[in-house]
């Protein structure tokens, strides 16, 4: 029976840690027992775990953080339910409530660190900064419709020298876990031991991140054997900053606010993660730190997109099933897809996320790399502080990798891209894109309706309420819609996917005559298009036949009957919808609307991308609106 440590894709077996133990130098952190001793600093005990499941390069990396915040004790963990027993009780012990003893998952209803806190630091500067010789003012994104203020959008975190971060370093870090236990966690972000796997290792004072950390990721003991294969693992430290004694005054409950100081690093080249704070591991937000931002990093490197995004299944009356990506800044819940209501039509949310994209048998698959077996992280009532709620609420199961949805490691394919914009003028209701790379120039230069609410970035993006008369719609780019910042050059980010739509053909085909293979098309939905004040689309269950039309399009693309070629893509010539809809102003694409959008996207890139614009974009802009 193959165990998860071998890639289920190739079959090859994970190196064990023994092994390599066995042919590199063991006394670059000597070892008495299972006592570690630290120059400069003397003995630490290791209360649970083995220091020979460590590989030396997480020996130096362990070696190092504990002469620097200097904890009392060590524990290693390899997710047992023993475990997390003992996690549950110490927070309970912390707290002083028996309930929490039975829950797997704590978030508290406070803010994360905010847009304004993140970091980045790399060896070049142009990796960082969106290509602007002069950073922005910290949280000045643009609220105008006209597009004079694009130059104040802010799409990457704020680049940190490296001399800035080690006096951060030294500041926050140094004697942080005095008294406290330091917890080293193994993860794994997807199938443990397969080549898409992304593995790492936490370092934290908090049991409250290292038991999220277990029903986020895969924990577990086998995790150490795939570090112990491959130096390229992410590095991340994390303290609440609460050395013992406490001299300060602990508030019961806990602020909303989040406290000052709190913030997080992203050393993209060093694979590295600091992050520093009461709140991180204790919010929702801490696995796209992971998934996310370090991830997007690896997979301009390695070739796979990271992006906010859910993956569905539309399945047809015939029992068939494609795979298509939606990505909108509301969650897919929001359509209300009613199951069986449109004559057998079903859709079905496989993961509503994160996804990671990649090639693999000439076709584009995505996969889910956090655990997809709970939905809670976008829920109201898991937002909740779960420290004084009832326990019938909240009780969320803990992580099991035996009972994932993926059957392999490389996910599922995915026939169609969708991207789900929020606007009232007249951005049609469907529109397919002509390519790949117009698809990606229509999505980089998206803007969508907001208010401008708190300066925290991913609280910015608040809709206005369509029931008042006298609203007043603002438009901010926001590219891909991805609401979360991008953590490096927004050029490069744009040129990873444009790169992206280059097949990569299956080793099965050997013909002398090489094709690349087509990357699936790009969609564009708009739900909310409005006349005098009134949205026009119904919604509801005419909901689902936009992924009729999708789906029709992705099974029979050269069936043109149902559709009218435009300068800027294709749209539908009508929908049987069960409601009486005015469908032309929904499908029709208006010339001067889109000449003055291609405007404020050619505006928008020169100024956040300047010389580092990629030509393919210059190209499509320059040819839609020849098209036009």
């Amino acid at each position: 029976m193959m165990k998860e440590t071998d890639c289920p894709t190739c079959k090859f077996p994970s190196i064990q840690t023994r092994d390599r133990l066995n042919e590199v130098c063991q006394f670059i952190v000597p070892r008495q027992s299972n006592t570690m001793i630290v120059p400069n600093y003397g003995q630490v005990p290791v209360l649970k775990g083995d220091l020979s499941w460590l590989s030396p390069e997480v020996s130096i990396f362990l070696n190092e953080c504990v002469q620097l915040m200097t904890p009392s004790a060590i524990r290693i963990c390899n997710g047992s339910v023993f475990e997390a027993q003992e996690l549950r009780d110490a927070i309970a012990n912390e707290f002083g409530s028996e309930e929490l003893k039975t829950l797997d998952r704590l978030h508290m209803k406070i803010s994360d660190v905010g847009f304004d806190d993140v970091h980045v630091v790399t060896k070049d500067r142009m990796d960082a900064d969106p290509g602007n010789p002069v950073n922005p003012s910290p949280g000045a994104l643009s609220n105008s419709s006209s597009g004079e203020n694009s130059e104040n959008v802010r799409l990457s975190s704020h680049y940190m020298t490296t001399k800035l971060f080690d006096f951060s370093k030294e500041k926050r870090f140094n004697g942080c876990m005095n008294g406290r236990t330091m917890y080293l966690v193994p993860f794994s972000m997807g199938w443990i031991g397969s080549r898409h796997a992304v593995v790492g290792v936490q370092i934290t004072d908090d049991p409250v991140l290292v038991l999220n950390l277990r029903t986020t990721f895969r924990v577990l003991s086998s995790v150490w054997d795939c570090i112990a294969a491959t130096t390229n693992f992410l590095r991340s430290v994390h303290s609440i900053g609460m050395p013992r004694p406490i001299i300060r005054r602990i508030v019961t409950p806990p602020p909303t606010e989040t406290p000052i100081g709190s913030f997080i690093v992203l050393k993209h080249d060093d694979q590295q993660i600091w992050s520093h704070g009461y709140t991180f591991g204790r919010t929702p937000r801490f696995g796209k730190t992971f998934s996310i931002h370090a991830a997007s990093w690896l997979g301009t490197k390695k070739g796979w997109l990271a992006e906010n995004a859910s993956i569905l299944a539309i399945t047809n009356s015939k029992n068939e099933t494609i795979n298509v990506c939606y990505s909108g800044l509301m969650s897919v819940t929001s359509l209300q897809l009613p199951a069986g209501q449109s004559a057998g039509w079903k859709v079905e949310v496989l993961s509503e996320k994160t996804v990671w994209i990649h090639w693999h048998n000439g076709k584009m698959y995505a996969l889910c790399p956090e655990n997809d077996e709970m939905d809670d992280m976008g829920s109201p009532k898991n937002l909740s502080n779960l420290l004084t709620g009832a326990t019938s609420d909240y009780q969320i199961q803990s992580f099991n990798p035996q009972k994932t949805k993926w059957s392999t490691d490389v996910g599922v394919p995915i026939s169609a891209y969708i991207f789900a914009n929020r606007r009232h003028d007249q951005y049609p209701l469907i529109l397919e894109a002509n390519s790949w790379e117009e698809g990606v120039c229509l999505a980089a230069g998206m803007r969508v309706i907001c208010i401008r609410c708190q300066k925290r970035f991913h609280e910015f993006f608040v809709f206005p309420d369509t029931t008042d008369s006298n609203k007043r719609y603002n438009l901010i780019e926001c590219p891909m819609l991805r609401a979360d910042p991008i953590n490096f050059s927004f050029a490069k980010y744009v040129n990873h996917w444009l790169e992206m739509g280059i097949g990569v053909k299956s080793p099965s085909d050997s013909s002398d005559t090489y094709e690349a293979p087509l990357p699936p098309p790009i969609f564009f939905t708009n739900l909310y298009q409005e006349t005098d004040g009134k949205v026009i689309w119904p919604g509801g269950v005419d909901n689902m036949k936009i992924f009729e039309y999708i789906y029709g399009r992705c099974t029979n693309p050269m069936e043109t009957s149902n559709t009218t070629p435009s300068g800027i893509g294709k749209v539908p010539k009508s929908l049987e919808l069960s409601a009486l809809v005015n469908l032309p102003p929904l499908l029709q694409v208006d010339i001067r609307f889109w000449l003055t959008e291609l405007m404020k996207f050619r505006t928008f890139f020169n100024i956040q991308m300047e010389c580092c614009l990629p030509p393919q974009l210059d190209k499509v802009l320059t040819d839609l609106a020849g098209n036009i």
